[in-house]
């Protein structure tokens, strides 16, 4: 095979046989758990993306069921955000009951501290608790969304609610998140106020965004949490399904970000017990790479990101 060309039939043959391609979640082996930077929590490395539970109607009993499950199954961090629809609203009633059982993450997209401390009111609300686990600023890399970074991250912009907040006791744990403009985000860190950030992690964007090599060695630096998200690369326009959803791709990419240095967890978007199913086999069965799997995993990566090109936004 040719050093520079990883065909999806060599990609098939890397993985093929794997157990975790089956994606049924036995129950027989543990929940791995990593610790959340400094925090003091250790995280189960699989968590549950909410945003689509509200990305198309989803009746309140099968949200409240999906929940229950991957609760019992040993999930134990939720994310969500002002912003994704009734996503809130149906996290609210199904954790009713489980509310101490996990991790629960919100985001604002305000940039003002009265606007940021408004959706931190919010979530509250919608969410039906009395304190958030850890609340977002949501990507940082989004210039007509936070336009000044020193504005945002005054005492009168977001950062500035969310300390606010914290003292309160209304959220327990600051973090932000980025999907484009990397370095962006290290003016955030620079305050150490951020104890979690959140990001794009796939074996595909590795070789676009590259937060890998530009951020996260910074965050590791300064004891900060490290969130995989996007690590199924979305759907491309116009389609439902993630572009990294094929059983090999799947295997490969969940591999990949969980032994990429300073990752704690995961994140996933499901909305069926299916998915549920696989992504919680995926995090019993997980296995780091050898050096020579990572890098036929890192070449097919290379090759794929020249189509998928700068899908987020720009890089700076």
């Amino acid at each position: 095979m040719s050093k520079s060309k990883l065909t999806r039939r060599d990609f098939s043959r890397f993985v093929v046989g794997s157990s975790l391609t089956a994606g049924v979640a036995t129950g027989a082996a543990e929940m791995p758990a990593r610790p959340l930077g400094k925090i003091g929590f250790r995280a189960s490395i699989i968590g549950l993306g909410a945003q689509r539970v509200a990305d198309r109607p989803m009746e309140q009993s099968a949200v409240n069921e999906l929940i229950a499950e991957a609760i019992d199954g040993g999930l134990n961090y939720i994310d969500t955000a002002c912003g994704y629809g009734r996503s809130e609203e149906h996290l609210g009633h199904a954790l009713q009951g489980n509310r101490d059982k996990v991790f629960l993450v919100s985001k604002t997209r305000s940039a003002a501290r009265a606007d940021a401390m408004k959706d931190v009111e919010e979530s509250l609300r919608l969410l039906r608790t009395d304190r958030i686990d850890c609340y977002h600023i949501h990507n940082f890399g989004r210039t007509e969304r936070f336009p000044d970074i020193e504005e945002t991250l005054s005492e009168d912009g977001a950062l500035g609610a969310l300390i606010e907040a914290k003292k309160q006791g209304k959220i327990r744990h600051i973090g932000c998140t980025s999907h484009m403009r990397p370095e962006r985000v290290l003016p955030a860190f620079a305050t150490g106020e951020i104890e979690v950030f959140m990001c794009q992690l796939n074996f595909v964007e590795q070789h676009i965004y590259n937060f890998e090599d530009k951020v996260l060695p910074e965050a590791r630096r300064r004891g900060i949490a490290v969130i995989g998200m996007k690590v199924l690369g979305g759907p491309a326009p116009g389609n439902v399904t993630a572009r990294l959803a094929s059983a090999e791709d799947y295997e490969a990419t969940l591999r990949y970000v969980w032994g990429v240095p300073g990752v704690a967890v995961a994140i996933i978007g499901m909305r069926s017990r299916e998915e549920l199913n696989q992504a919680l086999s995926a995090a019993r069965q997980y296995r780091p790479f050898s050096n020579g799997e990572l890098a036929k995993v890192s070449e097919r990566g290379r090759e794929m990101a020249r189509d998928w090109g700068t899908l987020r936004g720009p890089l700076a």
